[in-house]
C-alpha cells in the first residue's frame, strides 16, 4: 500500500512516518511538504491510497490543497490531520472530498481506525467529534 503525508512540519511528519510503520509494515510512505509536491507525487504513483494531509499548511490553507489533490488525484482516500475541531472546517473538508477527519488531539489508534475504515471505502469521524455540532 502506498501512502502520502502532506503536512509542512518535517518532525511531525516523521512521527506520522513511525506511527505509520509501527501499523502497516508493508506501507510504502511518500512525503510532501507542500501542494505542489503533493500533486506532483500523486501524479508519478497514481496507484497511492491515502494521503494523510494537514490543514494548516504554508502558504496555503488546507481546504484548498485537498481541492487540488483531489483534482490531481480523484482517487486517493484524503484523511485529513488537523489540530481544528470546528465543525464548518470538517464538514467542508468532507464536502471537498476527505474521506475521514482525524483531529491531532486523537490518540495514535484513531489515525489506525482511519485507515481500516477508509480503505474500506467508508468515511470515518472519531465519535468525540461528532457531538461537536449539527
Amino acid at each position: 500500500m502506498k501512502v502520502m503525508m502532506l503536512d509542512d512540519h518535517a518532525l511531525f511528519r516523521a512521527g506520522l512516518r513511525m506511527l505509520l510503520e509501527s501499523m502497516e509494515h508493508s506501507a510504502e510512505i511518500f512525503e510532501a511538504a507542500t501542494v505542489d509536491e503533493a500533486c506532483a507525487l500523486a501524479l508519478r504513483h497514481p496507484d497511492l491510497a491515502i494521503c494523510l494531509l494537514d490543514l494548516e499548511l504554508k502558504g496555503e490553507y488546507g481546504l484548498d490543497a485537498l481541492v487540488r489533490l483531489k483534482a490531481a488525484a480523484p482517487d486517493i482516500a484524503a484523511v485529513v490531520v488537523s489540530a481544528s475541531t470546528d465543525v464548518d472546517i470538517i464538514r467542508g473538508c468532507l464536502e471537498a472530498g476527505a474521506m475521514s477527519f482525524v483531529p491531532k488531539s486523537m490518540p495514535a489508534d484513531f489515525l489506525k481506525r482511519a485507515f481500516e475504515t477508509v480503505l474500506a471505502g467508508e468515511v470515518y469521524l472519531p465519535q468525540e467529534i461528532l457531538h461537536l455540532g449539527p
